[in-house]
């Protein structure tokens, strides 16, 4: 039990830094870096790609959050 908690506080820890990197690069999204987290988890899991690569993020990658951080906004 104690290493699925590892891994997933190491998978978190990632995505923060994921998140981090897609504020420099992209720009800054309205919403809690835990929703952004949370959307990065389903993102990396629906796109089939590997996990993101810092600091060289996927095209495909930045135009997803773009679009996505545009529509948190207009809801």
């Amino acid at each position: 039990m104690a290493d699925q908690i590892d891994r997933l506080d190491a998978e978190i820890a990632f995505l923060d830094q994921v998140a981090a990197e897609l504020e420099r690069q992209v720009g800054p999204c309205p919403v809690t870096r835990s929703l952004v987290i949370a959307w990065l988890s389903e993102w990396v899991a629906r796109a089939g790609e590997s996990k993101p690569d810092l600091p060289h993020l996927s095209q495909s990658l930045k135009a997803a959050y773009a679009v996505w951080s545009h529509q948190v906004v207009d809801r």
